[in-house]
C-alpha cells in the first residue's frame, strides 16, 4: 500500500497507512505520553493519555488506537491537551496507593536507597548492599556510626513494634567490605578537568568521590595532618577508630584522589595559586573554630573548647582532666568530651544544659550512653561566670526556665530570679557552639550572609564568584556529618556540569511521590501483614568496661544478627519505583503527590510464586489481563516475566526475599 502523508507538530511525514498515529510519531522520534500503551498487544485507548488533537475537526483522540489518513493534521501538545491529560492521570493516580519510595529514604538527607541495601543484606548479598549504599553515600563505615539516623524515626516499623536498625546495617555493609579489599565503581573516562577541594571532612571527600568517578582529577587541601575534618579530630575513638576513617579514605586514595596536608588556605595557598592548575574550586570548609560563652573567667587556666579538648584527644596530647570535670553544651561535643572526660580519669563529669535533656540537640543514643557510664546531667541551668580558687575552678550559674519558642522553633530559657548557685571542677569544657573561620578576603568576589554563611545560588552550590563552589557547614552552618555527604555530592554534580559546559544549575523538577503518608498512617492491613519481632540489639560494650576504655564502645552486628535484623524491614519502596510510567508521566505533568485522601479498603499485597501482585497500586489499565489473553499458550515463567515487565506501575512485581 501507498504511504500516506500527515503533519505532525508542524512536520510532513510519510508513513505507512497500517499504522497508528503513536506508532507513526514513534518511529520519527516523536513523544506522545501514554500509559496503557504496549506494543506487544492490542490496543483500547482506554487510559486517555495518549490523546492527540486532530486539527480542523475540533477532535481530541487516542493516538493508540486511531489509524493515520492521508491528510491528517495532528498537534500532540497545547495547553488544552495538557490540561486533559492531566485530569486523567490525576483519576488515575486517585486510584492509586502506596509508596514509591520508603519513608526511611524521604527521609535521609543522602537519599540513600534503603530498602534495597538492607534487601541485599537480608538475602546475603553483602556486595549489593555495599554498592547501593556507595550510589550516594561513599563514606558508609563513619556514617554508619556517627549519623543521628533520622531514617529511623521515620521508619514505617513504628506501626508494629520498633525500627529498623538502619544505621547498625549500613555499619554492617562497611564493616564487612571493610575485611576485604574495597569494591570501586568504574570510574568515567579522564575528562582533562582538574579541581581544588578546599577541606577534607565530610563534604569535600564526599565532592572528591564523585567527581573522580565522572573522570576529573581531585586535589584535596587541608590544614591538617589527615584527612577527616572534625570526623577525625572532633569524634573521640570509642565511637569512631581511626581506622574506619582510613578505610572509608582508602578507596578515594585508589580512584586518584591527591591531598595536600598541612596547607592553610589563605595562607599557603589560595585560589589565585589553584586556579593556574584547575578548573573549579570547591570550599567545603567545617565549623571547626569554638563559640564563646562570652561570660567572665572563660579565658582561665583549666578553662578549654569541647572542640580543643577533642582534639588533643585524636593527637594524642591530652592531659589528665582532674578529679572533677564540668562541660558546658548539650550537643554532640559536648557529649563527646563529657564521655572522654570519663575515660581520662575523671571521677566525675556533669554536663550542664540551659534547656531540658528533650531540647538537647546530641544524639539520643549518645546522651543515654553517657548516663549509663556515669555522667550526670544539671539541666535547666547556665553559666553566668568562672571564678579561680586557690585549688579549683568554680562556676557561677543559674537556673532557667522554658519560655516561648525563640527562632529556633525550641522554647528560649529564661533565668529565675533568686536560683544563683555554684559548681566546682578541676576542669571546665565549653562546647556551646562551633562556626565557619573563613575570612572574607579568602576568594575575590565571594559574597556571605548575614549569619556568616558563604552565599550560594540554590541547585547549583555556586558562590558569586566564578568557577567557585561550596558546601558542607560554611554554607549551612554548623550540621550533621550527613547533610554534609548530601550538599558534598550536589555540589559534586553541580562542578561536573560546569567542567562539561551544562549549566551548573540543574532542571528544576520534583518527582512524584505516592506515599501513605507519615510512618504511621499506613492501612492497618500494611501493618497486620507483619510479623512482630523485637529488634536485633546492637552489641556493645558494657557500661563499666567502657567507662575508663577507648576501645569501640558499640561493636556492631555480627552476620547472624544483621541478617535477621534485616528481615524486620517492611520492604515499603515500590520495586518498581526508578522505571515506573505512572510516575515518570505524573512527574512530567507536573503532579508531585497524591490528590485527596487514600482509603485502605482494596489494601492487599497476594504472592504466587516468584511474582506479588499489590492490588492498591493497580489502575485497571488492563495490561496484564491482554497479556494472559494473548500469550496464555506460553510457558508460565516467561507470561511471569511478561507481566511483571510490562505493569506500568509496580503493582505486579517479582517477588523479593
Amino acid at each position: 500500500m501507498n504511504p500516506v502523508t500527515i503533519t505532525i507538530n508542524g512536520r510532513s511525514l510519510s508513513v505507512a497507512p497500517e499504522l497508528t498515529i503513536l506508532e507513526a510519531a514513534r518511529q520519527h522520534g516523536i513523544h506522545i505520553p501514554t500509559l496503557c500503551f504496549n506494543e506487544t498487544l492490542p490496543s483500547r485507548g482506554s487510559c486517555w493519555i495518549c490523546i492527540v488533537e486532530i486539527k480542523g475537526k475540533n477532535r481530541f483522540i487516542p493516538s493508540c488506537s486511531t489509524k493515520v489518513a492521508e491528510g491528517m493534521v495532528i498537534e500532540t501538545s497545547n495547553a488544552e491537551l495538557n490540561s486533559m491529560r492531566r485530569q486523567s492521570l490525576e483519576r488515575i493516580i486517585a486510584m492509586h496507593c502506596g509508596d514509591c519510595l520508603a519513608p526511611c529514604e524521604r527521609s535521609c538527607p543522602a537519599e540513600c536507597d534503603i530498602a534495597g541495601f538492607i534487601s541485599a543484606i537480608a538475602s546475603g548479598n553483602d556486595r549489593d548492599a555495599i554498592s547501593i549504599i556507595l550510589r550516594t553515600i561513599p563514606l558508609p563505615g563513619i556514617l554508619g556510626r556517627v549519623c543521628p539516623a533520622p531514617c529511623e524515626e521515620a521508619c514505617r516499623r513504628h506501626g508494629v513494634d520498633e525500627p529498623v536498625s538502619i544505621c547498625a546495617l549500613k555499619r554492617f555493609a562497611a564493616d564487612r567490605q571493610m575485611a576485604h579489599e574495597a569494591w570501586l565503581p568504574e570510574p568515567l573516562e579522564p575528562s582533562g578537568k582538574s579541581v581544588a577541594i578546599v577541606g577534607a571532612g565530610p563534604a569535600g571527600l564526599t565532592a572528591a568521590w564523585f567527581l573522580l568517578l565522572a573522570g576529573h582529577g581531585v586535589t584535596v587541601i587541608d590544614a591538617a595532618e589527615k584527612a577527616g575534618g572534625m570526623m577525625r579530630y572532633g569524634i573521640p575513638g570509642f565511637r569512631l577508630p581511626e581506622q574506619v576513617i582510613d578505610a572509608d579514605i582508602e578507596p578515594l586514595i585508589r580512584l586518584g584522589v591527591k591531598f595536600r596536608f598541612s596547607t592553610i588556605f589563605g595562607m599557603d595557598t589560595g585560589w589565585s595559586e589553584l586556579k593556574r592548575e584547575h578548573d573549579a574550586l570547591l570550599l567545603g570548609i567545617g565549623a571547626s573554630k569554638a563559640t564563646r560563652l562570652d561570660i567572665p573567667g572563660e579565658n582561665l587556666a583549666g578553662v578549654k573548647s569541647g572542640i580543643a579538648f577533642l582534639r588533643d584527644l585524636s593527637t594524642g596530647t591530652s592531659l589528665h582532666p582532674g578529679q572533677s570535670v564540668v562541660v558546658i553544651g548539650g550537643g554532640n561535643t559536648a557529649i563527646d568530651a563529657a564521655r572522654s572526660a570519663l575515660r581520662l580519669g575523671a571521677s566525675s563529669v556533669t554536663v550542664m544544659y540551659r534547656r531540658g535533656r528533650e531540647e538537647m540537640p546530641a544524639n539520643r543514643v549518645e546522651i543515654e550512653e553517657a548516663a549509663a557510664e556515669g555522667v550526670t546531667f544539671r539541666l535547666l541551668a547556665a553559666p553566668v561566670a568562672i571564678e579561680k580558687t586557690d585549688d579549683a575552678l568554680l562556676i557561677r550559674a543559674v537556673s532557667m526556665q522554658l519560655g516561648e519558642p525563640d527562632s529556633s522553633g525550641r522554647r528560649r530559657p529564661l533565668p529565675i530570679e533568686g536560683s544563683e548557685f555554684s559548681l566546682r571542677a578541676d576542669t571546665i569544657i565549653t562546647a556551646s557552639g562551633q562556626s565557619v573561620d573563613l575570612p572574607s578576603d579568602t576568594v575575590p568576589g565571594i559574597a556571605f550572609e548575614r549569619d556568616g554563611a558563604i552565599r550560594i545560588e540554590t541547585g547549583s552550590m555556586q558562590t558569586t564568584a566564578p568557577g567557585v563552589f561550596a558546601a558542607g557547614d560554611c554554607v549551612s552552618g554548623p550540621d550533621l556529618a550527613i547533610q554534609a555527604v548530601r550538599q558534598g555530592r550536589l555540589a559534586a554534580e553541580a562542578i561536573d556540569r560546569y567542567l562539561r559546559g551544562i549549566d551548573a544549575a540543574p532542571a528544576e523538577w520534583m518527582a512524584f511521590n505516592s506515599s501513605y503518608g507519615q510512618r504511621d498512617q499506613a492501612p492497618q492491613k500494611f501493618y497486620q501483614r507483619a510479623r512482630r519481632a523485637s529488634r536485633v540489639p546492637v552489641p556493645e560494650l558494657p557500661a563499666e568496661l567502657r567507662q575508663r576504655s577507648f576501645s569501640e564502645a558499640v561493636t556492631g552486628y555480627g552476620e547472624h544478627e544483621a541478617r535477621a535484623e534485616a528481615l524486620r524491614c517492611l520492604q515499603c519502596r515500590c520495586q518498581a519505583a526508578e522505571g515506573c510510567t505512572l510516575r515518570n508521566l505524573a512527574t512530567e505533568a507536573g503532579i508531585t503527590s497524591n490528590p485527596g485522601e487514600k482509603s485502605d479498603g482494596y489494601f492487599s499485597i497476594d504472592s504466587n510464586g516468584s511474582i506479588r501482585f499489590e492490588r492498591e497500586k493497580c489502575v485497571d489499565c488492563g495490561i496484564c489481563i491482554r497479556t494472559l489473553d494473548l500469550f496464555s499458550g506460553m510457558d508460565p515463567d516467561e507470561i511471569k516475566a511478561l507481566l511483571t515487565e510490562n505493569c506500568p506501575t509496580g503493582a505486579i512485581s517479582r517477588k523479593g526475599r
